[in-house]
């Protein structure tokens, strides 16, 4: 509770632009002072005990620019990826941004839980008002997990087209569980942000954004650039970010040497060596790469699959003294194809956990439907309230080949911030989960009330009966311990009826006891993912999926646990002003 009021205090007094310091809202401690005050600017700094959390400040100018290379891109301060954000546990992040894009835009942090800050988490008409051509919006929040994360666009299509950047938590080293295992964390070399390249910008285009497929992967914004360097018989902790929107997931290796899992989506797991780890879109991994073989150069390979099949990229690990120019001359020799890659949901948690005494569960079945409607069911036209409350189908029910949905329906974005005035919410326009068939419209906001503080199932099923796609979930706000995942060796499609009878007879096997956590996961075609979560913060938190993010309606539902937000919160965060977002845009 006093972390919610502190964070309350501080946004308030960052978006009113009050005369008082935000430092005057910080906890205080006489015994505490800044050792490294003059070490970096940006706060990227060595963190230790006892010493005083900073404000760390950053201004994002969102807009057009042309890369090396001739290519059209979304940059951040002129350069994409963006600028890196490096801080320490307990900082407070506050990142001014400024919209010079035609479009509007929304910056998510993901895998930050936004611990009293709900309302800074950038899910545009969740969450905040978009951030308008012209105009600047403030997100401000408390580095409260230490862990690898990033922040992109809330838009995929904006995000694809380069508005995304790493942001670092770090702890004093003491602290963090596995330190014995490297010798190193040169998070400004190590941090591999991956990325595709796409012939095209993606945001100039309304329909068919998934026939434009990627011709390439970049490793830090760049392709065969990204250069390692390390002292012989020493060890070192890699970052590992697949910073992809779309479903692709890669494969990294590196030529000769083992890989130490140690951490997957900011969380730490018991240690598992392999030679090649698996990413999916969102996803976050900590390795430990050990200089143990013969002075030299060797390739980090970096392979691609399902929307990213057939490319690959390379980056180089190179020993202290090697000349790596014989490496050009001779090209990349590691292509090594690797069949049993670890992945996040394979890790196991390095705590123990134990189950709750009450648990709620939810069925999610997600595939791509084909609704049959004729053209005059379809309405072209923008809705106004005044209209009459008719079913409103969707253009793009009908235009595109089929439309993945969750029980049978596309997640509608509400009309106002649902966080932040949620009884100006048109209540025809929402629907619960497990009710959706009382709703007329294909579309709504979908959405689980849950309590705080209790426990809650999300039984992810891709049906598969559509189509032989996966599907990658993020979830916001909050960590999900992964109890299962499976999918059917037969490839035979499964049905909710079909997937309660194993589960009632005891054929579906949870991992309660030690489960990774992770916010961001993978539902494999024709199978599915058993999560947990505890509803611990309160907010408006979406489970989406981001790799579903270039069809034409939005997949996800929306966890909601009641939070009342300070009227004076409300107030000094940006006004929407009457906006509302076309169809063809949100919905």
């Amino acid at each position: 509770m006093k972390t919610i009021l502190i964070s309350i205090i501080i946004v308030i007094n960052i978006n009113s632009n009050s005369k008082a310091s935000l430092d005057s809202f910080l906890p205080t401690n006489n015994v505490l002072v800044d050792t490294t005050k003059n070490y970096d600017k940006s706060c990227h700094r060595p963190c230790k005990f006892n010493v005083k959390p900073r404000k760390c400040n950053y201004d994002f100018v969102i807009g057009p620019t042309v890369d090396g290379d001739g290519r059209a891109s979304i940059s951040i301060n002129g350069q994409s990826p963006g600028p890196a954000i490096h801080v320490c546990l307990h900082d407070t992040v506050v990142v001014r941004v400024k919209n010079k894009l035609t479009q509007d835009v929304a910056i998510h942090w993901h895998g930050i839980e936004q611990k009293g800050t709900p309302y800074h988490d950038g899910v545009p008409m969740v969450t905040q008002c978009p951030i308008t051509y012209g105009s600047t919006y403030q997100y401000a929040f408390v580095a409260s997990s230490p862990g690898t994360y990033f922040y992109h666009a809330d838009s995929v299509s904006q995000q694809s087209d380069g508005l995304f950047g790493s942001l670092i938590v770090d702890q004093p080293r003491p602290q963090e569980p596995h330190s014995s295992l490297y010798n190193f964390d040169n998070s400004d070399q190590n941090t591999i942000l991956i990325s595709a390249k796409f012939p095209e910008l993606l945001t100039d285009r309304l329909t068919d954004k998934n026939t434009i497929r990627p011709e390439g992967i970049a490793l830090n914004g760049e392709s065969g650039n990204y250069k390692a360097y390390v002292i012989p018989a020493n060890a070192y902790m890699f970052r590992l970010i697949n910073a992809i929107g779309i479903e692709c997931p890669v494969t990294v290796s590196v030529q000769e040497h083992g890989l130490t899992v140690i951490a997957t989506d900011g969380r730490p797991v018991k240690p598992v060596s392999t030679r090649a780890v698996k990413l999916y879109p969102g996803e976050r991994m900590d390795v430990v790469v050990r200089a143990d073989q013969s002075t030299g150069g060797y390739w980090i390979r970096v392979a691609g699959e399902n929307g990213c099949s057939g490319l690959d990229t390379y980056g180089m690990l190179l020993y202290s003294g090697y000349n790596y120019t014989i490496m050009f001359e001779e090209g990349p020799a590691h292509n090594l194809i690797i069949d049993d890659a670890v992945a996040g949901q394979d890790l196991h948690s390095l705590k123990d956990t134990t189950s709750p005494p009450e648990i709620r569960s939810y069925y999610l079945g997600i595939d791509r439907n084909y609704p049959q409607y004729k053209d005059s069911d379809v309405d072209f036209s923008y809705r106004s309230d005044a209209m009459p409350k008719s079913p409103f189908i969707p253009a793009a029910m009908t235009i595109q080949e089929g439309v993945v949905q969750i029980n049978g329906k596309n997640f509608l974005y509400p009309n106002v911030p649902l966080l932040l005035k949620p009884q100006e919410v048109l209540p025809e326009s929402s629907c619960l989960v497990g009710e959706e068939a009382d709703h007329k419209d294909p579309q709504c906001v979908q959405t689980i009330n849950a309590k705080a503080n209790e426990t809650i199932e999300l039984i992810l099923v891709n049906e598969g009966f559509g189509s032989n796609d996966s599907y990658t979930f993020h979830m916001h706000g909050y960590s999900m311990q992964v109890l299962t995942t499976w999918q059917s060796p037969a490839g035979m499609a499964l049905s909710k009826e079909e997937f309660m009878k194993l589960d009632t007879e005891g054929k579906i096997t949870r991992n309660v006891l030690n489960p990774p956590n992770k916010d961001t996961i993978h539902v494999p075609n024709k199978g599915f993912v058993i999560v947990r979560i505890k509803t611990d913060v309160g907010g408006s938190w979406l489970l989406e999926c981001r790799s579903c993010g270039l069809s034409a309606l939005p997949v996800a539902v929306l966890i909601n646990v009641q939070q009342t937000i300070p009227k004076l919160v409300v107030d000094s965060l940006p006004p929407c002003s009457g906006y509302k977002p076309a169809d063809v845009l949100l919905n």
